[in-house]
């Protein structure tokens, strides 16, 4: 039996565009696609509030009602799926725009900025698919069942592996995914939001994690493997917020002769004022206790210009949207990143994230992006498959040197 049929709705004035983008849409291969277009916003939220859509595609500027406030009725019909704004302001006004939708509560929002190709609007789907799937799945998450699997060790570590450019030689290793038996639960914000529920776990989960890198290095390491590869753990408020957690970790650490700066934890919410003092006493437990603090999603998560600025920061991950936003500001230029000297950081501590398409490669390499991470340039692996992984990639140095 196939996959269940999408049906999308596309809102847009210009007959010729609005034909346009229904049949980009015909083309989205991972589902059957049904399309109900409109050229009138009224019409659209009449329609909106008879039947279910599991797709909105809308313009912004509009005859009648603008894109805004037609985002702003669909938020009060109680439609709650998915948005992709088309439209030809700038992309940063259209990144406002998305922010605004998502915090009306919207699970997935995207923008194009016309002219766009149809791969760029295919990528856009996947992405918004992709975003809801892993929303599903978190959703259907039980807080108690998830955690007795941790606790008991029955998961695995997804990881995804940093590379060095221009050789694509791993670095380190970040937490994707847990694997359980029951199936894969991506390692990041939509599953932190549901352990925060029960105070504590975030923390919990995160000390299991780190005993099973720390366990893995040790492992490595008597193979002669990786002893050079750090591993990075996204974490958030909820695990700044917990009592004792880097001590735990540091001691787990210990327990296997592993070196703190082994581990990285990557943080992108933000801290202000009204944040605890726990939160600002575990950065700095972070710090003195000899672990990496990596700043996540840079341009895109919720960190401020001040933690840049005195937060204790090793290393920064750019997301390929924030990179393409850079090269569209300052050019390809390799020296662009230059700014980012700013906030303590040295040269080589960026990695672009997301590369997972052959031309956010090149764009990595013009910007000077010394590590990248993303599909396009090595799929997640299974912890088990980590040693084979390494040797593999040694062999394959040893042999371009040899060739020289």
């Amino acid at each position: 039996m196939g996959l269940p049929a999408k049906r999308f709705l596309v809102l847009e004035d210009q007959l010729v565009l609005r034909k346009l983008i229904s049949r980009q849409a015909s083309f989205f291969s991972r589902y059957e696609v049904a399309i109900d277009e409109f050229s009138d916003p009224a019409e659209a939220l009449r329609s909106i509030g008879e039947n279910r859509y599991d797709l909105i595609v809308t313009d912004i500027g509009m005859p009648g009602m603008n894109g805004i406030d037609f985002i702003k009725h669909v938020a009060l019909l109680g439609y709650r799926s998915a948005l992709l704004i088309i439209s030809g302001y700038d992309g940063k006004t259209l990144n406002t725009i998305s922010e605004m939708a998502g915090s009306l509560g919207i699970g997935s929002t995207r923008f194009l900025s016309k002219p766009y190709s149809a791969e760029a609007f295919l990528a856009a789907l996947n992405g918004i698919f992709s975003d809801l799937e892993r929303a599903y799945q978190v959703q259907q998450l039980e807080v108690e069942s998830f955690f007795a699997d941790i606790c008991a060790g029955e998961f695995k570590l997804e990881l995804e592996p940093i590379l060095r450019l221009p050789d694509l030689s791993p670095v380190g290793f970040g937490v994707a995914a847990l694997i359980r038996p029951q199936g894969r639960v991506e390692w990041g914000a939509g599953l932190f939001n549901v352990l925060a529920q029960r105070k504590g776990v975030s923390a919990l989960v995160l000390e299991e994690l780190v005993a099973r890198m720390a366990r893995l290095w040790s492992g490595l390491r008597q193979q002669g493997l990786g002893e050079d590869c750090g591993f990075n753990a996204r974490i958030d408020t909820s695990c700044l917020e917990s009592e004792h957690v880097f001590d735990h970790c540091h001691a787990l650490l210990q327990q296997f002769g592993a070196p703190s700066r082994l581990l990285g934890f990557e943080l992108a919410d933000g801290l202000g004022p009204q944040s605890p003092a726990l939160a600002f006493e575990n950065v700095a437990k972070i710090k003195y206790l000899g672990f990496r603090l990596i700043a996540d999603a840079f341009g895109s998560g919720s960190l401020t210009q001040s933690n840049m600025l005195k937060l204790p920061f090793d290393h920064v991950n750019i997301p390929r949207q924030t990179l393409q936003w850079i090269r569209g500001m300052l050019g390809a230029d390799p020296q662009a990143l230059r700014f980012l000297r700013i906030y303590g950081l040295a040269p080589g501590a960026i990695t672009a994230s997301g590369i997972d398409e052959e031309d956010s490669v090149a764009l990595a390499k013009d910007l000077g992006c010394p590590c990248v991470r993303g599909a396009y340039v090595a799929l997640p692996l299974r912890e088990n498959e980590l040693s084979d992984y390494l040797r593999q990639s040694r062999q394959a140095a040893t042999a371009e040197g040899s060739a020289e």
